[in-house]
């Protein structure tokens, strides 16, 4: 039923938009009931660095039963856990450390691309930056930047080294083909450019679970933890396919992240520097 009725509205152009209004109600329902919920624990603990609120503890998020079983067979760093959602904003914590790695940068004058907008990331470097948004599905992310364009990761339009960083913030995971991806990517960014591309990944698995001929959302959510992702990155696999196209990477660690632990970033989250060098 859920399928015909998207097959009957895409054609009219009414499905991302009502898609888009009913996340906006959901989310909306959520923030309020957060707010009310959590005024008992306003004070000392994470502040929130979009919104500036400080609470004892944050709102946790938890894997659904049909996501559980990969999610934790495979001890994959995924945005799940404790002290997720900000109770005022309802920023993530996947959110807030990228927010908090952009913040030391100076982005004043720089061209950024950013796929999939995040609200809050966007808002961020919007403030700060040339910002061009992008996806393949652009109605999802009309209400975020009414300019968002439509494009493929995999071929984008765009000329050689045309932007200063590119950000895809837990994106790679969604595509068959993230090789690709990555090389487009690299082909778009600046040299000296910097790419954001965190992702959930284990440090359990010895090699990255993935089937390209997967598109059953139930297996998907079995083997991978969400039913729209198609892989779980083994983390040292991660780091070798950045090398692979080009990038120098950099791994920063969980336990070297102590100045943003009070943004209630996610407990044994990484963070990648990527960098396209200046000679290839």
């Amino acid at each position: 039923m859920k399928e015909t009725l998207k097959n009957i509205l895409k054609p009219l152009r009414l499905y991302h938009p009502l898609q888009s209004f009913y996340r906006d109600a959901v989310f909306d329902f959520q923030l309020k009931r957060n707010r009310k919920k959590y005024l008992q624990f306003k004070g000392s603990g994470f502040t929130c660095n979009v919104c500036n609120a400080s609470y004892q503890k944050f709102v946790p998020d938890y894997p659904t039963e049909e996501n559980r079983q990969a999610i934790e067979k495979n001890q994959v760093v995924a945005g799940y856990g404790e002290n997720i959602f900000c109770p005022n904003c309802m920023s993530t914590a996947r959110e807030r450390l990228v927010i908090a790695k952009l913040s030391t940068l100076n982005l004043k004058g720089k061209n950024i691309l950013h796929l999939s907008p995040e609200k809050n990331i966007y808002h961020f470097i919007k403030e700060r930056a040339t910002v061009t948004t992008a996806d393949l599905l652009p109605g999802f992310y009309k209400t975020i930047d009414g300019l968002v364009q439509k494009q493929d990761a995999t071929h984008f339009s765009f000329t050689n080294d045309c932007f200063d960083m590119v950000i895809a913030n837990h994106i790679l995971e969604h595509i068959p083909d993230d090789r690709k991806a990555l090389l487009e990517i690299f082909r778009v960014l600046k040299p000296n450019g910097n790419a954001v591309l965190q992702v959930p990944y284990s440090e359990k698995i010895e090699k990255t679970i993935e089937d390209p001929f997967i598109k059953d959302p139930s297996k998907q959510s079995y083997l991978y933890g969400q039913k729209d992702h198609v892989r779980i990155y083994a983390l040292h696999d991660y780091l070798s396919r950045l090398e692979e196209v080009g990038f120098k990477v950099e791994l920063i660690p969980y336990s070297e992240l102590k100045q943003y632990y009070t943004y209630a970033i996610q407990p044994s989250e990484c963070f990648i520097n990527i960098i396209k060098p200046t000679t290839v």
